[in-house]
């Protein structure tokens, strides 16, 4: 199959972008379209106009104050990867970001796409989620800040209006006694899709857990915080999650209950559940033995 005819726009500033896409018809905004481009050529998706994002360097960069990181959605996984801020301060952002396919679309593909393509299997949105991150979204009348957990209304569905666009990411940075994490589980080592995916953060105060969020992600229409699991967290303390112990089964259950899979080509129903079990157990494992070591 061969790309359908298309306009092509090269804007260089956000206001220049809205403008086409509220000019031009059927038009779409473009990051690196690493799926636009694909969904294009195989026929789901059709698009008369692309607006590209790539030449608007306000769209592009990492920054950071005394509270929170400011990623430009039109920063690669790549670029967030090698990020010493993002290493800092919200190391987990860069484990999920090493996990989305493979160099080619890691180097081409960007944050602000792969959030905004709103796919359940997405492997950024779930630790973003779990970090409590928001977008910033510009349009035609205004700038608005929306917190992630919001943004989402169903499979491939976002808040997005006609002209608008995700300008940038705003994720608070980790502070002591926080670990976080993300766990993906594929059906091949590389480059593979989230068959299930689960992002885990907790925060500890002496050894208790005063704050949690644990999302998952490919079993639901977008990926979920799941509030039980969540709620099975809170308030309790670090021993109280070694391995096997009955916490960690009765988080892994409440997952497994807040989840809505289907079959697919990639996995049955059942057998997603059996491995968000498994999954969400091992994420908060990892993310209690994360915030002990950043607490001390």
């Amino acid at each position: 199959m061969v790309l359908p005819d298309f306009g092509f726009y090269q804007p260089i500033s956000v206001k220049d972008a809205i403008d086409l896409l509220m000019q031009k018809p059927n038009a779409a905004a473009m990051a690196g379209g690493t799926d636009l481009l694909v969904e294009m050529k195989n026929g789901i998706r059709r698009s008369e106009n692309l607006v590209s994002l790539a030449k608007i360097p306000e769209m592009k960069f990492i920054k950071e104050d005394v509270k929170n990181l400011f990623i430009g959605a039109c920063t690669t996984h790549s670029e967030v990867i090698a990020s010493p801020l993002i290493g800092k301060f919200a190391p987990a952002l860069v484990e999920a970001a090493s996990k989305i396919g493979s160099n080619q679309i890691r180097n081409t593909g960007t944050i602000g796409g792969n959030i905004c393509t709103a796919a359940s299997c997405c492997d950024s949105a779930p630790i973003l989620l779990a970090l409590n991150a928001s977008v910033e979204i510009a349009g035609t009348e205004n700038i608005r800040v929306v917190p992630l957990r919001d943004f989402f209304t169903f499979n491939k569905k976002t808040i997005l209006k006609k002209g608008e666009l995700v300008t940038r990411i705003i994720v608070p940075k980790s502070e002591p006694g926080i670990g976080a994490c993300y766990e993906k589980f594929g059906l091949r080592e590389a480059g593979s899709i989230a068959v299930v995916s689960v992002a885990a953060k907790v925060q500890l105060v002496n050894d208790i857990c005063v704050d949690a969020c644990i999302v998952i992600g490919a079993v639901a229409p977008t990926p979920k915080i799941s509030g039980q699991a969540t709620t099975v967290l809170k308030g309790k303390k670090v021993s109280e999650f070694a391995e096997d112990l009955p916490l960690l089964e009765e988080a892994g259950n409440a997952a497994v209950r807040d989840s809505i899979p289907i079959d697919d080509i990639r996995g049955g129903a059942q057998y997603r559940r059996d491995v968000l079990k498994v999954l969400v157990k091992r994420t908060i494992r990892r993310a209690f033995e994360l915030a002990v070591n950043n607490e001390k």
